[in-house]
């Protein structure tokens, strides 16, 4: 199942491993582990970055938005997060 779903239109807003990411732009184990770690990636909780987009209005909370059909919070509760 993929997590990483818009609630809304079902575009695919998985972005990869945050691991990974960090993997391709050090090329260093440690390294890429002490970024990872700073996003709440674990070895048991390997989170992903996501597309969705973060809007912040002036003076009203942030919400977020799909890039693809525009409407809010596209990922469940506990996807919101990167």
């Amino acid at each position: 199942m993929n997590n990483y779903l818009c609630q809304h239109c079902c575009s695919n807003l998985d972005k990869g491993d945050i691991f990974e990411h960090f993997m391709c732009q050090y090329n260093d184990d440690r390294k890429a582990m002490n970024a990872a770690v700073m996003y709440g990636w674990s070895e048991k909780d390997k989170k992903h970055f996501n597309r969705s987009i973060i809007v912040q209005p002036d003076n009203l909370p942030q919400y977020t938005i799909c890039p693809d059909c525009k409407k809010r919070d596209p990922l469940l509760d506990s996807y919101k997060i990167i």
